[in-house]
């Protein structure tokens, strides 16, 4: 993994989060499974012009949690 700076972290940054905490959490889950940050980072940036179509959709929220008894008395 190589080093990203601190300027080039800046722009992504702004853009991902414009997005929303649904795209946030996919790219985390992304970086955490071991992709590589500087691709990731520069792709879902490049969602941002996408965003109000994201939102649209209710993509840009992440699903309640909900409690499943599992069958269980």
């Amino acid at each position: 993994m190589s080093a990203i700076t601190d300027a080039r972290l800046r722009l992504p940054a702004g853009r991902i989060h414009g997005l929303g905490p649904r795209p946030l959490f996919h790219l985390l889950r992304e970086l955490v499974d071991g992709a590589d940050p500087g691709p990731r980072l520069e792709a879902y940036g490049r969602l941002a012009p996408l965003a109000s179509f994201i939102a649209a959709l209710d993509g840009d929220r992440l699903p309640g949690l909900r409690v499943v008894n599992g069958g269980r008395q």
